[in-house]
């Protein structure tokens, strides 16, 4: 199963290393962890409020995210 955009900022809010990697170099971080083109064009153009849009679509609770 593809890895989502939503799994990503998750799991660079609880891990450092990802974080700092992400950091230095957000398309590579993002095309390394496995998200797809479109995501990745999502964080290539910083499309912040669609990236919000699929956090809000999500039937989780909420969680902060820092990107």
């Amino acid at each position: 199963m593809a890895k989502s955009i939503v799994d990503f900022l998750i799991e660079l809010d609880t891990n450092s290393q990802l974080m700092e990697a992400y950091k230095q170099d957000p398309v590579a971080t993002a095309t390394k962890y496995g998200l797809s083109d479109e995501d990745l064009k999502l964080i290539k153009d910083q499309n912040w409020d669609e990236v919000k849009k699929r956090f809000d679509d999500e039937s989780k609770v909420t969680r902060v995210v820092h990107y």
